[in-house]
């Protein structure tokens, strides 16, 4: 078990992945700080699971804004003190022809997946003290290109370079920071995917997989716990696929 005395922040915390890491962190001992946009009803049932473990607080912040945030920064602080842990975790995929992105959407997903990325670290950091750790939330799209999915899958690979940069600017601050890059996992957004290819789940696993399985939101928590028992893994990025990487077919290529 790691030390049970440190604070984990996790953005989009209300369900899927989000929720998972919380729930793993608190069984770690950590006090957990779930973040929502909107949805609090989402954030109270994640809350409800994390009590059994540990402490947690809900701060309903819109991490896309530099004041949401600093909001989250702030509430962490007041009531813990101090934050050792930055899961970077909230995002927005639409799949969708790139000559078909509008103005309103290419704002609305460069705000969420990586403007929110920089904004929360850069506040966060602030309370972090010696020997902390951020993991950023990324994507296989962002390391081999998926049909519609441009926008989305440049900017995870803007996280990706953003978390080598970042891990020699914090070393200083012995800050570790690294990325967990999956592919199609169990949740809403990964099913939202798998629909717009109009591929079932399992003909997705059978057909683009190594191990004929999509990936669960647990082994993404047990990643993040994995990464900060290892203190000697900085500016890496981790590939959970499914072995989807290594097939000659790609969803979306044919």
């Amino acid at each position: 078990m790691l030390n049970g005395s440190k604070v984990a922040v996790i953005t989009g915390s209300g369900r899927g992945i989000g929720r998972e890491i919380s729930i793993r962190l608190a069984k770690e001992g950590f006090k957990i700080v779930i973040n929502v946009k909107k949805r609090l009803e989402e954030a109270q049932e994640t809350l409800k699971e994390v009590s059994m473990y540990s402490e947690g607080l809900i701060v309903q912040a819109d991490v896309s804004t530099r004041d949401g945030c600093k909001k989250i920064a702030e509430e962490t602080r007041k009531s813990f003190g101090r934050c050792d842990l930055l899961v970077n975790n909230a995002g927005l995929a639409i799949a969708m022809p790139f000559m078909e992105c509008d103005d309103k959407l290419i704002e609305k997903i460069v705000s969420t997946d990586f403007l929110s990325v920089i904004y929360c670290t850069q506040e966060i950091v602030k309370i972090m003290p010696e020997g902390s750790s951020i993991v950023m939330m990324t994507s296989l799209s962002g390391i081999k290109p998926m049909k519609y999915l441009s926008l989305y899958g440049s900017l995870k690979a803007a996280v990706i370079r953003l978390t080598e940069y970042l891990a020699l600017e914090l070393s200083p601050n012995k800050i570790r920071v690294n990325s967990i890059a999956p592919s199609v996992v169990r949740t809403k957004m990964g099913d939202s995917l798998l629909n717009f290819l109009n591929l079932k789940e399992e003909e997705y696993a059978d057909k683009y997989t190594l191990t004929g399985s999509v990936i669960f939101p647990k082994e993404i928590a047990a990643t993040v716990v994995y990464l900060l028992e290892s203190p000697n893994i900085n500016g890496q990025t981790l590939i959970i696929d499914s072995g989807q990487s290594l097939m000659l077919n790609f969803p979306g290529q044919q």
